[in-house]
C-alpha cells in the first residue's frame, strides 16, 4: 500500500492502537497531528494522513488527498522522499526536524514533552508497508 492513501491510514491506526508502547508513552496526550507530504510544486496537492489521539489510542485516522487545509495541532511535513526515508527507518525523527528534513507546526514546548510517544508514533508507522 502507499504512503499516505487511505489503506495505509486504516492500517496504520490499527497498528498504533495494537502497540502497548504508544499507548504507554501517550497515557497523558490529547491532540491530534497531521502526516504531510510537501509538494515540490505550491500548485500540487499536498496529501497527508490526520490523526486524531488521546491517551494512547488512535480514534481516527484520515486520508485526504490535499491536506493543506486541514487545521491540525501539529503538522509534521517532509518530501515524498523523505517520507519513504523515514518510514523505511533511516531517518530519525527528532534529529530530521533540527537539521532541517522535515518541518513541525505546532506547540514545540507540548510537543518535546511526548518525545517517546513521537517516537512510537514514527515507529509504528514504519512497520506499515508503505509501497515503494
Amino acid at each position: 500500500m502507499e504512503f499516505p492513501s487511505a489503506e495505509w491510514a486504516a492500517a496504520y491506526q490499527k497498528a498504533l492502537n495494537e502497540n502497548p508502547a504508544y499507548k504507554e508513552a501517550a497515557q497523558a496526550w490529547v491532540g491530534d497531528i497531521l502526516l504531510r507530504v510537501q509538494p515540490t510544486d505550491p500548485n500540487v496537492p499536498a496529501p497527508g494522513v490526520h490523526l486524531t489521539l488521546a491517551h494512547g489510542e488512535c480514534s481516527a485516522a484520515v486520508y485526504h488527498a490535499d491536506a493543506r487545509a486541514v487545521a491540525s495541532e501539529f503538522v509534521y511535513e517532509g518530501t515524498r522522499e523523505n517520507w519513504q526515508r523515514l518510514l523505511r527507518g533511516e531517518i530519525d525523527p527528532v534529529k530530521a526536524i533540527l537539521d532541517g528534513t522535515f518541518r513541525i507546526k505546532g506547540n514545540l514546548a507540548k510537543a518535546m514533552r511526548f518525545t517517546r510517544a513521537a517516537k512510537e508514533l514514527v515507529e509504528t508507522a514504519a512497520r506499515v508497508p508503505a509501497g515503494p
